[in-house]
Formats: structure tokens, C-alpha cells, sequence
């Protein structure tokens, strides 16, 4: 008896009952028992376990019992192994064949459990059986016949296999190819939302890849009245005939399964069949295929049918692709409305925006002005209390001034250098009380009287600057050679004409740098010029700078420099003295010019005191 404990046995069977029984008969008896299902398998374990004894199933998938013992001989480890075939070939035939292969005895199936571990430890103890030498060429000559037969018909399933695999190959690249031409459609339709060119661009793929001479494509109008649609005839895109609800192709095509091609035997045996032969959707002798869809974002109410024909049957994967396509073209038509009426919305939204936000800028302006309005009023009634307040101790530093110098008959030139600071400033004061004064048309004359540019320019350049029109950041450089000579006209007039300029002058994106004025008489006319480098103004700016109400039609910009609101009021205050006035770009900003006439009536500008 051998020691079981220290012997493994590999069993190679494909067929796991027979290798349960196997296992629970060597297992009880003490053996360490390993199992492979097939052939290959059985050779590489057999190489790592290095087993005591091999049982081999003969009839084994792939490399059969013969081939595994012919390899199992030919490898130098394995040579001196003992195989014991598993078989239920019983002919003395089939016995000797697998000796002759490399086996060294053989049990039969069905495994007697009550004598199949007496038979493997006789087979482990070295029982050997072998064939007669006169029967040993005709076995090999057998086995050799067994093997070639075993290998033809692998070969034979090798190549059924090949070519069922280069069929599926040629499917899938047709499959591949018409998938990636239904990719690059849908990338080219993403930019196109008109329902009929959509139509038209599908329609036109359906042709080239299904080779369908007629295509029809229909959907439910909104009032679910009837259907309507487009439909290809091989040529052009043109509006298909409608189909009112109450035909019958519409109430039996309604019933149909959603996104199932119908076609063939199985539509011709569909009660609709006549019906669409009626309406011209399909030949009588021809191959016809029905698709209907549901619209995915609509109620269940709220379908389409897309009806074709061919001369040819259609195939599974045309079918497939057809489906596809009718998908994609549905899809593509509720996207299209919808992004037609999101489009449609987003314009009302931008155009309420729109409005909203000139209504908001309309109301800031207008608060700016009421603002600034009601700031000069309070200013005025301030600048005039102070006038009166101011006058009488400016009219007594006067009188006095002038009572000191009488007495003063021959002062000293530091004295007299104090006096004459002194009567300047007081005239400088006196000029500003007169200022203001006849800014707010009180205290002073409202009628035209002889005015000095130079003083008009100093005494208000001073108030708006205490007004804090002017920022303190810009500069205000006037040429005092040019200014000296005589103007006839109403101070506040020139004054608000003056204030309505420099607010342009200062009103750009950045108001920094310096405002130049400049006035010089020419001919029989006045000229006036105020520069300033606020930024230049757009061409569309310059033409309607003096227009009333330019504001409102004026879009604003970041960054873009607008006209002075006030200029309008500028133009209305010259036409009263036949004057003129314009605006250019010049350099780093613009420059205002005003032109007045000589005014014939009046004294001549010599004649001025």
C-alpha cells in the first residue's frame, strides 16, 4: 500500500461530476488531489506540481487525450510521469491507442468507486500496461489517422470561426463608418435651428446612406388636427400633402410602437398598408419602411411618422441606422424650436433690459440735475446773502481806502505799496460782490451793459471753482493779453454760457490736465475759444453736441467721452446775438468756439470806459 499522504495526483477533466467523484474518492483515501480542465492547462500545472500520477480524460475540448500524452512525453520532466487514461472507450482498439500515445494503463468509465482507488494505487506501485509488438505499427498508424482527423476538424472550426470573425469585422467597420458619419451630421447641424434646413440636411444623408428614393416626414400640428410635413423626392425638399386626423392612415399610424421600423412582410400584413398606397407613400411593388416617434418634451399626444421606400429590402443595421436618424432629426427639431423661442424670449428680456436700464440712466441724469439744480439755487440765495453782507464793509475798506490817501499826500513807497495792495483787493472783492450780484439778476442791471471778457473769466472761473464744478485737479490758464477788449451784452448770459462750457470742458472719463481760454477780436466780430484735454468725442458726438435732448439717443459707453449736456443751452443764449458756436477734436481733448458780432447799435468798442 502506498503512503497517500505524501502523493499528488493532477486529474485533467472537463467534465466537473466526474472530477467531484475524483476528488471525494482520492481525498478520503488520503491523497492531495489537483484538477485541470483541459489539456494545455493540465501540461503547465503538471510542470509546477510535478505530480506523482496523471489520470487523463481522453475525450478532452481543444488538445484531445492522445495529443496531451504525446506532449506530456515529449517534455524531459514529465517522461517517466505515469498517465492513466480516464475512458469510457472499452474496445481494445481504443486501449491500445492510448498506450501507444504515452499512457501507461488505462481506467474505464463510469469510475467504480469501490475498486478505483485499488486501481490507482496499482498503477502507483508501478503496474504498467503495454501493447504487443506484432499490434504496435497498425496502433501508431491509428493514432496518426485519429490526430489528423482530430486536427482537420479544428481546422474546419478554426476557419468557420475566421471567417464568422471577418464577417462581424466587415459589420462593425460598416457600422463604425455609418455611426461616424451620423457623429459628423450631428456636429453640423448644432449651428443650424431653421426647421427646414435641418430637414433638408438629414434627409439628404438618409439618401446617400440608405439609398431610399422617397422620404416622407410628418408631425402633429399644435391644434392636433392634423399632420403635417415635408417630404424628399430624390430632388428637392417640398411640403408634403397634409393628413387631417380623421384619415385613417393618421388614426392607425397613431397606434403603432414608438421608434420600431416597421417594413416589409410585416407592413404589408399592417392594415395600414392600403392605406399608405393610397396616399402615394410607398409603391406597390417596392420595399417601404414606417418609423413613428414621440416627441420627448411634449405630451403623449404629440407624435411624428416617418414613411420611405427603396427598391431593395432593408437590411438589420439599415434599420438601426434609419432609426437613428429619425431620432437625431426629431431631436433636432424640438431643439431648433426651442432655442428659436429662448432666442425669441432672450430678445424681449434684453430689449425690456434695455429699456429698464435707459429708464434707470434716464432717472439718474435726472437726479443729477435736480441735484445740481437745486444746488445752484442754494448756492445763489447763499452767494447773494453773502453779497449783501459783504457790501457794506467792502464799500466802507473803499471810502475808507480813499480817505487815506488824502491824508497821506506824499506816503512812503512801503506805504504806498500797502495801499495799492489794498485798493486792488478791494476792487477784486468788489468785482466778485458785482459778480454774483448780476448771476442771480438781483441787486444789478438785467440789461445789456459794456462787459470786459478778462473780468467775466477771472470773477466766474473763481466762482465755479468755489462751486466745485471745476475739480480741484484741473488747471485753468487764461491769456490775459487777448481778453482786455470790450463786450456789449447781459452778464448772466455770458456767465451761464461760461459755466455750460467748462462743465463740458471737466465732464470727460478723466478730468485732469488744463483748460485753456483764449478770446480775440477779429474783423467786425468777437471770438472766444475754451480747450480743454478731457478726451476727443466720437464723429456721431460732435454732430448732435448742440441738438436739445442729444442725451436721449445717445447710448453711453464706458470710457467714451460725451458732449456737455449744457451746449444746446449754449446755442440758444448766442442766437439772441446772432452768434455762433462749434465743437472739434483737437489733440488731447476738444475745443468749444463761439463768434459773436459787433453789436452796430451800440457805442463802438473804443468808446468803452
Amino acid at each position: 500500500m502506498t503512503d497517500s499522504g505524501s502523493v499528488r495526483i493532477l486529474c485533467i477533466e472537463d467534465n466537473p461530476i466526474n472530477w467531484r467523484l475524483v476528488q471525494r474518492l482520492l481525498g478520503q483515501a488520503g491523497f492531495e488531489v489537483h484538477w485541470a480542465e483541459d489539456g494545455i492547462q493540465g501540461f503547465d500545472m503538471a510542470l509546477s506540481l510535478m505530480p506523482d500520477l496523471v489520470l487523463l480524460d481522453i475525450n478532452l475540448p481543444g488538445l484531445s487525450g492522445f495529443e496531451t500524452a504525446t506532449k506530456f512525453r515529449q517534455q524531459a520532466e514529465l517522461r517517466t510521469t505515469p498517465i492513466i487514461a480516464l475512458t469510457a472507450k472499452t474496445l481494445k482498439s481504443d486501449r491500445e491507442t492510448a498506450l501507444v500515445a504515452g499512457c501507461d494503463g488505462f481506467i474505464p468509465k463510469p469510475i467504480d468507486p469501490f475498486t478505483f482507488v485499488k486501481q490507482v494505487n496499482g498503477y502507483l506501485e508501478g503496474r504498467r500496461e503495454q501493447v504487443d509488438a506484432v499490434r504496435e505499427g497498425a496502433v501508431l498508424r491509428n493514432l496518426s489517422a485519429q490526430m489528423v482527423e482530430h486536427l482537420e476538424a479544428q481546422l474546419r472550426v478554426a476557419q468557420d470561426t475566421n471567417a464568422k470573425l471577418l464577417a462581424t469585422q466587415r459589420d462593425l467597420q460598416t457600422r463604425n463608418q455609418s455611426l461616424g458619419r451620423l457623429l459628423a451630421l450631428s456636429q453640423s447641424i448644432l449651428t443650424e435651428h431653421d426647421p427646414l434646413s435641418l430637414s433638408a440636411l438629414i434627409f439628404e444623408e438618409v439618401r446617400g446612406e440608405l439609398k431610399v428614393s422617397t422620404l416622407y416626414a410628418y408631425r402633429s400640428h399644435q391644434s392636433m388636427a392634423y399632420l403635417e410635413g415635408v417630404c424628399w423626392n430624390g430632388e428637392a425638399l417640398e411640403p408634403a400633402p397634409v393628413l387631417p386626423s380623421t384619415s385613417p392612415f393618421y388614426l392607425k399610424a397613431q397606434v403603432l410602437p414608438k421608434g420600431v421600423p416597421l417594413h416589409g412582410e410585416g407592413l404589408r400584413a399592417n392594415r395600414l398598408w392600403e392605406d399608405g398606397v393610397a396616399h402615394g407613400f410607398w409603391p406597390l411593388n417596392g420595399e417601404a419602411c414606417l418609423i413613428v416617434l414621440q416627441d420627448s418634451q411634449a405630451s403623449e399626444s404629440k407624435w411624428g411618422v416617418w414613411v420611405m421606400s427603396r427598391a431593395e429590402p432593408f437590411l438589420p443595421l439599415e434599420l438601426e441606422m434609419l432609426a437613428m436618424f429619425a431620432s437625431m432629426a426629431l431631436v433636432s427639431r424640438e431643439n431648433a424650436e426651442l432655442i428659436a423661442s429662448l432666442t425669441e424670449s432672450s430678445r424681449a428680456l434684453a430689449a425690456s433690459y434695455e429699456g429698464m436700464e435707459k429708464a434707470y440712466l434716464d432717472l439718474q441724469q435726472a437726479k443729477a440735475d435736480l441735484g445740481r439744480h437745486e444746488r445752484q439755487v442754494i448756492m445763489e440765495s447763499l452767494f447773494l446773502k453773502i453779497t449783501q453782507r459783504l457790501r457794506s464793509p467792502v464799500d466802507s475798506l473803499r471810502s475808507n481806502g480813499k480817505h487815506l490817501i488824502e491824508l497821506l499826500p506824499d506816503p512812503s513807497a512801503e506805504v504806498g505799496q500797502t495801499l495799492g495792495e489794498l485798493s486792488n483787493a478791494v476792487r477784486q472783492v468788489d468785482g466778485l460782490l458785482k459778480a454774483l450780484s448780476r448771476r442771480v439778476a438781483q441787486g444789478g442791471p438785467a440789461t445789456p451793459e459794456w462787459l470786459v471778457p478778462q473780468e467775466i473769466f477771472q470773477q466766474e472761473l473763481e466762482l465755479l471753482q468755489a462751486e466745485g464744478v471745476i475739480p480741484s485737479g484741473v488747471a485753468v490758464q487764461i491769456d490775459d493779453q487777448s481778453c482786455a477788449f470790450p463786450l456789449f451784452g447781459v452778464y448772466s448770459d455770458f456767465a451761464k454760457m461760461l459755466q455750460f462750457i467748462v462743465q463740458h470742458a471737466v465732464g470727460g472719463p478723466t478730468p485732469t490736465g488744463t483748460i485753456f481760454i483764449r478770446a480775440w477780436m477779429e474783423g467786425p466780430e468777437s471770438h472766444f475759444e475754451i480747450r480743454d484735454e478731457g478726451g476727443p468725442i466720437p464723429p456721431m458726438g460732435l454732430d448732435t453736441a448742440f441738438e436739445p435732448f442729444s442725451t436721449l439717443h445717445q447710448d453711453a459707453i464706458m470710457d467714451v467721452r460725451s458732449p456737455g449736456g449744457g451746449l444746446p443751452s449754449v446755442r440758444q443764449f448766442l442766437a439772441a446775438y446772432d452768434g455762433t458756436v462749434s465743437i472739434r477734436n483737437e489733440g488731447e481733448g476738444t475745443v468749444v468756439s463761439v463768434v459773436l458780432p459787433l453789436n452796430q447799435s451800440g457805442p463802438s468798442p473804443t468808446a468803452a470806459p
